[in-house]
């Protein structure tokens, strides 16, 4: 059968409940956005989460866009990951995410009714970004795409991006210090730490005034 997608309304203090729970339901639409948690065993997840901040107590650490919902139900949501940008069926977007049982922790939010003109016209641009490398540095107007950068280059109200771009830091909030990953990574790439310089990024970004959080996404098989 069919996979039939929805959104669960759900606070993130009743996680520890979800399979002993009945939930209001309302389907996925393109221009959606999904914030998600990925599994604490990447050093690199552990120092995007350790350096910002989430809406209540989640620590997302990458965001997508739902870009197409079939007739039949298949959803499919653009992504900026390593590989480059690229489409992703929604089963396999919300495979890769942190589970608490069997539900990904995935949130979708909705741009809020005076900005929902940037859906319009985010859709046929993330179309010709396809292919677009990942912005392993982090910079702006590179030609380049980190998952967060995606969506602020995209949702865009006449030719003003929607969302707030903010100088970035790669200190762990908990310390001050930069995480030694971030030190090396940058190292590799024979790059400075672009600390302080403008960009985005999935935690800052779910926390939007101009975004309606949905809920967690849940499967129905």
């Amino acid at each position: 059968m069919k996979k039939i997608l929805h959104i669960i309304f759900l606070s993130a203090l009743l996680l520890t409940a979800i399979s002993s729970r009945a939930f209001d339901r309302v389907a996925l639409r393109p221009g959606d956005l999904l914030f998600k948690e990925y599994p604490a065993d990447s050093a690199f997840t552990d120092a995007v989460v350790a350096a910002t901040s989430s809406i209540d107590a989640y620590k997302f650490s990458h965001v997508g866009i739902v870009t197409d919902v079939a007739a039949d139900g298949v959803v499919t949501v653009t992504e900026a990951v390593f590989t480059g940008v690229r489409e992703t069926p929604l089963d396999s977007f919300l495979l890769s995410a942190r589970h608490i049982g069997s539900q990904p922790i995935v949130v979708a939010a909705r741009v809020k009714t005076p900005y929902a003109g940037a859906v319009d016209a985010a859709l046929p641009e993330l179309k010709k970004l396809l292919g677009k490398p990942y912005d392993r540095e982090f910079l702006p107007d590179n030609d380049a795409y980190y998952c967060s950068e995606l969506v602020y280059a995209t949702f865009l109200v006449d030719g003003n991006p929607v969302f707030e771009a903010r100088p970035m830091t790669f200190k762990d909030r908990s310390t001050g210090q930069t995480s030694p990953l971030w030190i090396k990574y940058f190292e590799e790439l024979k790059r400075p730490i672009p600390e302080g310089v403008i960009g985005t990024n999935p935690g800052d970004l779910s926390r939007s005034p101009r975004l309606t959080i949905l809920g967690l996404v849940a499967a129905d098989l």
